[in-house]
């Protein structure tokens, strides 16, 4: 995978029953960002639930609308092969670049802690 160029953590969604980080990232030489769903985990730090690809273009699509099926599901296709088999160390490394860009994971430590207020 190529450096990630840009990352940004935008807003927490709840799948089932989970508050996941929504992370933006802009990746060299990729037309589209993705998206990095994190959860926190058991070991105090989170879990990249998936990636998808945000097919949007900023330029029709200028508002932040998550309510179209302009996002697909990406994570086997990035991290795994023919066979299906998902190859581990590529998806770990891409976690830890997007978690260590920047400020990101304390955004979503922010993020997630607000979502949790707001919930009770």
């Amino acid at each position: 995978m190529n450096p990630i160029e840009h990352a940004e953590c935008r807003r927490v969604l709840e799948r089932g029953n989970q508050l996941c980080a929504d992370v933006e990232v802009r990746v060299k030489g990729r037309d589209n960002h993705l998206v990095a769903l994190f959860a926190e985990s058991h070991d105090n730090d989170y879990d990249m639930v998936m990636v998808l690809e945000k097919d949007t273009d900023r330029d029709i699509d200028w508002y932040d609308n998550d309510l179209h099926a302009a996002y697909v599901d990406v994570t086997e296709k990035l991290f795994a092969d023919e066979a299906g088999e998902t190859h581990w160390h590529p998806r770990e490394a891409f976690k830890e670049q997007v978690l260590s860009f920047g400020d990101v994971r304390e955004q979503i430590r922010q993020k997630l802690e607000e979502a949790r207020l707001q919930k009770v």
